[in-house]
């Protein structure tokens, strides 16, 4: 399916629709209107991941259980509404008995749905040594080690109790049944006694308990089921995380730390105050090649929360995405400088790759089947791995160095950069994490790891689909590359991918902003170079990106091109094994796979071609040679077939090649009807004598005597002699395989009636020094042994010592003959004549090379050369070696020079016969034909154009009107046509001719006029100006095709203009690239100098200006550092989200801080104001601010005051008004993130169902912050914050 029918199809779905809501207004206009107002909501919901709705998991089960309440709402009680009849003859509480098992149902199926996928199993991770220790040899180390410690009960459990325990304890936490805010309500105490229970549990456990615990509990469910309960020392999720991420982190293993923080992104990060910096400090306590093991395994999981999610979608605080990257760079640096040095951590990295492995997914893993919008390539079928394609993907991530097989207990570095938009969760992600699945399963060569994914967005799609512009795609991969390289700079990266939509473009964005992160660039060719988007050969040489790109058809010409690109990125033996899985790869394309069997065949020799050229290569290097695909065979010898050359035998077949060794028949074809008559007549005569049918064990004539001349066989049967003896053939497949065998199986045996053949009319008879059609043939088979019976030894020995003379009859001939050219045979029948009286008054002359006359082929010379005559100067055509421009069409030599605008810059001189122009189908056709563009010739009737506008431009005096005004030909172009000489001698760069036009609307000082020299090209256009014509491609002939073919021109143009601005159209890339800026003037910056403030940045080199600070706040230095040499400045002690004291004595939430200027946004709830304050001016951090809710011991409270002189703070308990004077120990800030009231203005549905008395009262006004995530984390309506 193509774009048009998409859009077809599209426009007839949107047109249905519209008319199905229209008629729904009809019946029923207030349903019709509370469903569209509810499918808008659902909208919403869906396409806006980023709102506060979808931060934690309990909000996005109540929207749920409303949304599905208020449908059934809608289709009980709206009165023109087609379910209301059930309900109105009833009592109205059956409606709200419906609703209520509609809510339930809906609330329950969604908590289901929450925890399979809480449980979920990890598939693409191995567990490390530690945690995939024995039960029996960990459960030793507990015993020794509680008798060493002498420690209590509880630590005597084994490992299958401990986790039993947990279990337990989840089973009486998480009632299936019972949503957790009820269960929690009834059950309270019961509920924060299993909790505590767990988290005593990982609290006590030694680090190789600890880490197998991790491995095998459901930390997920376990971190979503425990919750933060208001009651004073209730925080157990808090708790619980805070001392796997925090206090116990440094025992854990890197395996744990993956788990764990796919535990927490399964929980959601918002749901939680201290979530980001629980990531942040995970991250920050892995170090060099573990960090780098901690990235991976984070990606291999099998499922898209991958750590390029955790970077820029989960964690929204700016402050601690800087942190996290800084870390990455500071940590590759260390890296670099290992290999740099040579020490024994580099010797070990040097055994692994460090390259990270970048592809496509349609059309360069799998092909799309030409399937718009997924791709282009037809030549495979949809969903049929490329061969070869997985083979190169291990070989890649291999390397040179190390193992020659990928270890078992490694993970890989396999990433998809895919084009296909992420929708609602991993909705579309899912597709192709199962068809990666099924590739790590299949039998033969299957992916040597889980693989990431990266996928794009709705916003780059909408833009191709609507425009069909690959801008957009390229500049989405391109981001997505960014970010990747940005999470891993210490690898290298190798980008796979094809020229079907906007990849090399993308590929080209990639080196021009990372050239040294970008190993190589290999583009699969599913459509023509020219026709890549965005790629222009003399920009791609200057840059350098050319001797970096490998095009190629076949992934073994890819594999070959790493193979010897120097330094090469695999090795020899990768190359051979990469060869061995194309093979394998093509032979388990099943058969329903292949639209054709011409296009099986095809698709092997062109990998065959492939696989040639690597085993030169492997031949050379004394490597094994891999073995050629062979082709099955179709046609036997013997069997009579009809090629595209006439009628033949098979005598032979090439397997590898697909070449069929074919006797051709060129003789008259009046002949070879009679033979074919006379053997089907002696076939027939055959069948009713009954030799068909006799037993092998019957008496037959068995003799060899001299015959005369007289008696050989005609040409025309499958029986031949030769002088004294007497041999069967295998011209005639029927009748050589009905002849029988003796018993002997040594002796062939013949009926006495088929030697009795009578007089043959009309064929000659042979001598000894002439060889029939059929004599060649059956002396062929008897040497071969193949197609016909072989000839006895009893016959055989009489014939030795004879010399026969022979010579080659004039129409047969041996020839090979590809199988796509040969077909069933068919007998040979003459031509058709026509019937009209014309062509019975010319001569009936036949042609027996084909079956069509001799006017026919007369008439395609004809059409032809009036084809031939419409080629002229400047016109666009295309050749076997690209596009180009007509030069000069000399018809005397049937030449035309073309000037090449191709990947290369040549004059071209081919022949007319491979020389076409652009858009000759039949659509350009039409075109031309209705808009006259290819009319160069004056119609019938009309008057004779002048001598000098006849052979314009090439006669002197020609008018022209150009922009400078109004002129003439003094120059021409030259009509010279050049000798051989010249031609042999002609320079490589195309010579480009200019004319020169005398504007007579100017005349200078000297009475003479000014020259303006120009192309023929643009001399036409002002020449038809003249003549009140438009350029050719507008001509504005009245045809209907052409208004509408102006009018959606014109369109598209619009469209273009309107909706493509033209900074993202396909600009041309400078060579030299600019640093990006970070950090603005005046920024607040931290240096290994000290703090200091940003002056000004150098986008030439990348560095920035830094006044150096001392306490006092005097500069005392300036230095010029780089990005990675200096990170924001955060007031002391603080962190995000957490009450602050200000300068002015006011305490509030630092809500945010800008990493690029470094404000501190700290919003006020005592005053309701919000503050921008530098950080210099944030004096310490505090257990809570003035205005926020706390609980105690005592009951819950408001803090009213904070006295810095002593550090105590003033609470009013809720009950009784008291006044509580406690330190910061005594009491716990109350979180309100989850209970924030936000959501699209649907807050009035979350107050619905979870109500707080405090947020009666009022707050202050939200934050303009850069990190809108923290919007929740303050106890104010967002309402008033606005």
């Amino acid at each position: 399916m193509d774009r048009i029918a998409a859009m077809i199809l599209l426009l007839g779905a949107f047109v249905s629709m519209t008319l199905f809501l229209l008629a729904l207004f009809s019946v029923a206009p207030i349903f019709c209107s509370c469903l569209c107002a509810l499918l808008y909501i659902l909208y919403y919901f869906l396409a806006n991941e980023g709102t506060t709705i979808h931060h934690a998991q309990e909000f996005e089960n109540r929207f749920w259980t409303v949304f599905f309440v208020l449908l059934t709402m809608a289709g009980i009680y709206v009165k023109d509404s087609p379910f209301s009849v059930y309900f109105e003859s009833r009592h109205s509480g059956w409606g709200f008995f419906v609703m209520f098992i509609v809510g339930y149902g809906v609330h329950t199926w969604d908590r289901m749905v929450h925890r399979k996928h809480l449980t979920s199993q990890v598939g693409g991770l191995r567990r490390g040594a530690s945690a995939a220790q024995s039960l029996l040899h960990l459960n030793a180390h507990i015993a020794n080690s509680v008798v060493a410690s002498h420690a209590g009960a509880k630590a005597h459990l084994t490992l299958e109790e401990q986790l039993e325990r947990i279990s337990t304890c989840m089973d009486n936490i998480d009632q299936l049944l019972v949503p957790s805010t009820i269960n929690n309500f009834i059950n309270q105490q019961f509920i924060m006694r299993n909790e505590r229970e767990i988290i005593s549990m990982f609290e006590d456990a030694q680090p190789k308990t600890l880490n197998w615990l991790i491995s095998h509990v459901k930390l997920a469910l376990v971190f979503y089921k425990i919750k933060d309960h208001r009651n004073f020392r209730g925080q157990h999720r808090t708790e619980l995380i805070e001392l796997l991420a925090v206090d116990r982190v440094s025992a854990l293993t890197i395996y744990s730390r993956v788990l764990l923080l796919r535990a927490l992104q399964l929980m959601k990060l918002p749901a939680n105050a201290r979530a980001e910096h629980w990531v942040r400090n995970i991250i920050l306590s892995t170090h060099q090649d573990d960090l780098s093991k901690l990235k991976t395994m984070t990606d291999t999981k099998g499922d898209y929360f991958c750590m390029n999610k955790l970077i820029y979608s989960d964690i929204r605080s700016d402050t601690v995405r800087q942190d996290i990257l800084s870390h990455f760079r500071k940590e590759a640096a260390v890296q670099q400088a290992h290999m740099d040095m040579g020490t024994r951590k580099a010797r070990l990295r040097m055994e692994q790759g460090w390259r990270k492995i970048l592809s496509d997914v349609d059309d360069t893993l799998t092909s799309s089947g030409g399937s718009y919008p997924a791709g282009i390539d037809k030549r495979y079928n949809k969903k049929v791995v490329y061969p070869g394609v997985i083979g190169l993907y291990r070989e890649l991530d291999l390397g040179i160095h190390g193992p020659e097989e990928f270890p078992s207990d490694e993970v890989g570095n396999l990433v998809f950069l895919s084009a296909r938009p992420h929708l609602y969760k991993d909705f579309s992600e899912k597709h192709n994490f199962s068809k990666f699945e099924k590739l790590r399963e299949r039998q033969g060569s299957r992916l040597h790891t889980i693989p990431s994914l990266l996928a794009g967005d709705l916003t780059s799609g909408r833009e191709f689909m609507m425009t069909n512009d690959f801008e957009p795609l390229a500049r989405k991969k391109f981001q997505n590359f960014k970010q990747f390289v940005s999470i891993y700079p210490e690898y290298r990266h190798v980008f796979i991918c094809d020229n079907g939509q906007g990849d090399v473009r993308a590929g080209e964005l990639m080196y021009d902003q990372y050239p040294r992160h970008l190993d190589c660039l290999f583009v699969h060719l599913v459509q023509d170079i020219q026709k890549s988007y965005g790629f222009d050969p003399e920009r791609w040489r200057r840059k350098g990106l050319l001797k970096r790109t490998c095009f190629f058809k076949c992934y073994p010409d890819a594999a070959l091109y790493a193979a010897t690109l120097k330094p090469p990125l695999i090795r020899i033996s990768g190359l051979r094994r990469v060869c061995q899985d194309a093979v394998a790869d093509f032979e388990m394309i099943v058969p329903s796979q292949w639209s054709s069997l011409s296009q099986k065949r095809d698709r092997r020799s062109e990998l065959n071609q492939s696989l040639g050229r690597c085993n030169k290569l492997l031949e050379s290097k004394g490597e094994e040679t891999v073995a050629l695909i062979e082709s099955p065979r179709q046609w036997e010898d013997g069997e009579r077939v009809r090629t595209t050359y006439g009628i033949g035998v098979i005598k032979g077949f090439d397997p590898i090649a697909d070449l069929y060794d074919v006797e051709i028949d060129w003789r008259p074809l009046d002949e070879q009807i009679r033979d074919f008559e006379k053997q089907e007549a002696t076939k027939k005569d055959t069948e009713k004598r009954g030799i068909l049918s006799l037993n092998s064990n019957q008496a037959t004539l068995q003799t060899v005597v001299e015959e005369d001349e007289a008696n050989y066989l005609s040409p025309n049967t499958s029986f031949s002699k030769h002088s004294s003896k007497q041999s069967l053939t295998g011209n005639d497949r029927d009748t050589s395989s009905t002849l029988p065998r003796t018993s002997s199986g040594n002796e062939l045996s013949f009926g006495a009636s088929v030697f009795d053949r009578g007089n043959d009319v009309g064929s000659p008879e042979p001598t000894l020094d002439e060889t029939t059609a059929s004599d060649e043939t059956s002396h062929a088979n008897t040497k071969g042994g193949e197609g016909g019976s072989p000839v006895p030894p009893s016959i055989t020995t009489k014939e030795v010592g004879v010399k026969r003379k022979r010579s080659f009859v004039q129409g047969i001939v041996v020839a090979k003959v590809q199988g796509k050219n040969i077909t069933k045979f068919t007998p040979p029948t003459l031509p058709k004549l026509q019937s009209d009286e014309k062509e019975k008054t010319r001569s009936k002359t036949f042609s027996f090379w084909a079956t069509d006359s001799v006017k026919s082929a007369v008439d395609n010379v004809e059409a032809s050369k009036s084809k031939q005559l419409l080629l002229s100067p400047g016109e666009k055509v295309t050749t076997p070696y690209g596009v180009g421009v007509v030069v000069e069409h000399r018809k005397q030599t049937n030449i035309i020079v073309v000037d090449m605008t191709g990947p290369w810059t040549a004059r071209a001189y081919l022949n007319e016969s491979i020389v076409k122009r652009e858009g000759a189908g039949l659509i350009g056709t039409l075109l031309r034909s209705f808009t006259g563009v290819a009319a160069t010739s004056p119609k019938r009737g009309d008057s004779s154009p002048s001598k000098a506008e006849r052979n314009f431009p090439y006669a002197v005096g020609a008018k022209v009107v150009s922009p400078f005004g109004e002129g003439k030909v003094i120059r021409p172009l030259s009509l010279q046509i050049p000798s051989s000489s010249a031609l042999s001698s002609c320079s490589s760069k195309a010579k480009i001719d200019t004319i020169a036009v005398s504007l007579t609307g100017w005349t200078l000082r000297d009475g003479s006029h000014p020259t303006l020299y120009c192309t023929m090209n643009s001399a036409k256009e002002w020449k038809n100006k003249i003549e009140g014509k438009d350029p050719p491609s507008h001509h504005r002939e009245s045809s209907l095709l052409s208004v509408i073919g102006s009018m959606v021109s014109g369109t598209v143009a619009s469209f273009h203009k309107i909706r493509v601005p033209r900074e993202i159209e396909a600009p041309t890339i400078k060579v030299e690239t600019l640093f990006e800026r970070y950090y603005k003037d005046g920024a607040a910056v931290t240096t290994a100098y000290g703090d200091g403030t940003v002056k000004e940045f150098r986008a030439s080199d990348g560095f920035y200006c830094v006044s150096l600070l001392m306490k006092s706040g005097e500069v005392f230095a300036t230095a010029y550092l780089q990005e990675d040499s200096m990170s924001y400045r955060l007031a002391r002690g603080c962190q995000e989200g957490y009450p602050v004291l200000t300068k002015y004595g006011l305490s509030g939430v630092l809500q945010s801080v800008n990493p690029t200027t470094g404000v501190h946004n700290v919003i006020i709830p005592s005053c309701g104001a919000m503050c921008y304050l530098q950080p210099d001016q944030v004096v310490r951090p505090l257990k809570a601010a003035v205005g926020e809710g706390v609980s105690t011991k005592f009951g819950d409270g408001k803090v009213i005051k904070y006295r810095l002189s002593d550090d105590k703070y003033e609470i009013k308990l809720t009950w009784g008004g008291a006044t509580l004077y406690a330190e910061a120990k005594s009491f716990d800030r109350i979180d309100d993130r989850m209970e924030y009231k936000g959501g699209f203005r649907m807050g009035w549905i979350l107050n619905f169902f979870y109500s707080r008395e405090d947020s009666k009262d009022g707050g202050a006004q939200r934050s303009r912050s850069n990190s809108f995530s923290m919007l929740s984390q303050s106890n104010v309506s967002t309402r008033s914050l606005r």
